[in-house]
Order: structure tokens, then sequence, then C-alpha cells
């Protein structure tokens, strides 16, 4: 089943909504579990820590990594990236893709006028 770009943006929103509030509920359970033995501040800071940790540790070990074991790709450009969102246009809008075309020609025929 192939969707559309719009719905795979709302998916893709909804889906970071979801991680982004799992992760503040989890958040919110640790600090509540906490709270008997650390009290208030405590369980907020180690809850804190538990959960930004393992991110910065993370960060640290790919900041010093060495780039040559890494797997070479192309330099993302520009104009990849244009010619990669007016191809899928193409591909889901032939019609409108068409008229894109049509209208981008005229644009250069006026331009490229001698005056």
């Amino acid at each position: 089943m192939r969707l559309p770009t719009v719905a795979k943006a709302v998916l893709g929103l909804i889906g970071a909504a979801l991680i982004f509030f799992g992760v503040a509920f989890l958040g919110a359970a640790i600090a509540v579990a906490l709270l008997p033995r650390l009290g208030v501040a405590g369980s907020a800071a180690v809850t804190g820590l538990i959960l930004l940790l393992p991110p910065c540790i993370w960060g640290v070990a790919a900041a010093f990594r060495d780039p040559d074991s890494l797997p070479r790709r192309s330099e993302p450009t520009v104009e990849n990236a244009v010619v990669a969102l007016l191809s899928r246009l193409a591909r889901e809008k032939p019609l409108l893709a068409v008229l894109g075309a049509t209208l981008f020609g005229a644009a250069e025929v006026l331009l490229s006028r001698k005056k």
C-alpha cells in the first residue's frame, strides 16, 4: 500500500508525538516510584539522569567515532533533494507534474529571451 506524502508526514508527526508522550509518562512513572525514597527533588533529578544519560553517552561515542569506519555516502545537495521531490511528485500526481513542467518551460522561454 502506497501512502501519499502528506499522509506519511501526518503519520510521522503522530509517531513523534507518541514517542514524546511515552517518554514523558515513563519519566513521570519513574519519578513517582522514586518519590517515597528520595523526595520530590531527588526523584526528579534521578529520573532526569536516567532519561538523559543514555542519549548523552551515545552522542559522545558518535562524536569520537572514527569517520573512516563509517560507510561512505554521497553528499546531499539541494539539487538532489529537489530532483527527489519532483520525481516523487511526478509518480504520485502525473498531471500536476506535466503542468509544472509546462510552467517551468514557459518561464525559461520568457527569461532567456534577448531584450
